[in-house]
């Protein structure tokens, strides 16, 4: 597996911070930004960025619409899962990492029980959740991608299937909430230029909100906090 860019070396030097996990993972609807404020929450830890979506592309030598495309959704959210827990494992080749998650990857079991079951989860990760309100999302998708295309092309971003899935955006979007809110911590994204949510994550971080214990997931259907 590859990792995405540590960031540059002109990067503002990481501020000490207490009780930092392994594994900061990031998830929300797609436009949520997870990529774009993974890359820089990354680059300001100086930490390796680990996107999900990006990997499997790699290790499968197609784009996430191609996968969808020839072997269906069911088919992808297995291998998402496989990817997710591989990024997740305590041995892994990197002690630490910023982990951006599919849209959709919340939706399977697997993947919730490795991020919030009490028992199963994975130790020190701490999971925060993108919101945004619904138009917002599709609006940035929209700026962000071109869904007509059939493939990803190197340097754009990529093409999100599910944008012209059959199934409304809203349903998707209702059927993953209770599943995001269980989150260690709720952004709400709107308006707010990512830089910015990355600041209001380290400082999150650094009121030392987040005890030892917390660093495990919340468990059952408790809401982290929400800022």
């Amino acid at each position: 597996m590859s990792a995405g860019p540590t960031g540059p070396a002109s990067s503002p030097a990481p501020r000490p911070l207490p009780n930092l996990p392994r594994r900061i993972v990031l998830t929300g609807f797609m436009g949520a930004g997870k990529s774009t404020v993974g890359r820089i929450l990354a680059a300001r830890l100086r930490w390796p960025f680990l996107d999900v979506d990006s990997l499997i592309t790699t290790e499968h030598g197609l784009t996430v619409s191609q996968i969808f495309a020839q072997d269906g959704e069911e088919h992808f959210r297995r291998i998402e899962a496989e990817a997710t827990a591989r990024v997740l494992d305590p041995a892994h080749e990197y002690d630490h990492a910023v982990v951006a998650l599919g849209g959709g990857a919340i939706e399977t079991e697997a993947v919730r029980l490795l991020l919030f079951d009490p028992a199963l989860s994975v130790p020190a990760t701490v999971t925060i959740f993108l919101s945004a309100p619904l138009p917002e999302l599709l609006a940035r998708c929209h700026v962000n991608s071109d869904p007509t295309a059939s493939a990803e092309a190197p340097g754009q971003a990529p093409v999100r299937p599910l944008l012209t899935a059959p199934e409304p955006p809203e349903a998707r979007l209702a059927r993953r909430l209770p599943y995001y809110r269980r989150a260690h911590l709720t952004l709400d994204t709107a308006g707010i230029p990512p830089v910015e949510v990355v600041e209001r994550i380290l400082h999150w971080f650094s009121e030392e909100r987040l005890s030892g214990a917390r660093l495990a997931a919340p468990g059952g259907s408790v809401p982290g906090t929400v800022i």
